[in-house]
């Protein structure tokens, strides 16, 4: 079994790759995860700290009531706990999230109108169902976390209007890879549209 710190430096390793990526920003994003040692706390990036320069003792434990319980710390966690909270409660298969403000999809997230996105590539169905927009909610509020949890029943990685991305997976690499295959998506969507003419959609979901 995979202990805490083991997760922390994992966390902290995604995320200076996806800052590294611009995936992350200097304001925008976040990580948490589920502890593995007493699945009734988790464990969250802080506020205020560069996204490159979080390490494993920065990381803030919080409770499934919302209480921090780190007694070694002065940092406060992230802002947007409370949509972190409501996803672990949601389903105790999330382990693990991602919260970002990957470009492409945050662009997309600023549309009042966005355009069909149809399945596209055999990788790209399986690791992005379905693109989901989550209509918009106060960052930082409950009412986000209950909108966002609702919707990744049906795609473990969704758009916030207005906002960013959130990924759930087993693990920091599975949730960083479909963080990942949106934006790809998105670059293929662009790139494909730019030659004009209806796109194909991917075989058998028509």
């Amino acid at each position: 079994m995979t202990s805490d710190q083991e997760i922390k430096v994992e966390l902290c390793r995604t995320m200076k790759d996806l800052y590294a990526e611009r995936i992350l920003t200097d304001i925008g994003g976040n990580l948490s995860f589920r502890s593995e040692d007493d699945d009734q706390f988790f464990w969250i990036t802080p506020s205020g700290l560069q996204k490159n320069t979080v390490e494993p003792k920065h990381l803030i434990k919080m409770s499934m009531e919302g209480e921090v319980v780190s007694e070694d710390t002065e940092m406060n966690p992230s802002v947007e706990w409370p949509m972190h909270l409501r996803i672990f409660q949601e389903d105790e298969d999330f382990k693990v999230i991602i919260h970002s403000h990957a470009p492409l999809a945050t662009a997309v997230s600023l549309l009042k109108d966005p355009p069909e996105f149809p399945p596209l590539t055999a990788e790209l169905v399986f690791l992005v169902p379905e693109i989901i927009i989550v209509p918009y909610e106060q960052s930082g509020s409950e009412e986000l976390g209950e909108a966002v949890a609702d919707r990744l029943w049906d795609s473990s990685v969704v758009i916030l209007e207005n906002h960013g991305v959130v990924a759930v997976g087993e693990t920091f690499k599975e949730a960083a890879t479909k963080t990942r295959a949106l934006e790809e998506y998105l670059r293929l969507f662009l790139n494909a549209r730019q030659f004009g003419g209806e796109l194909r959609r991917f075989p058998g979901f028509d």
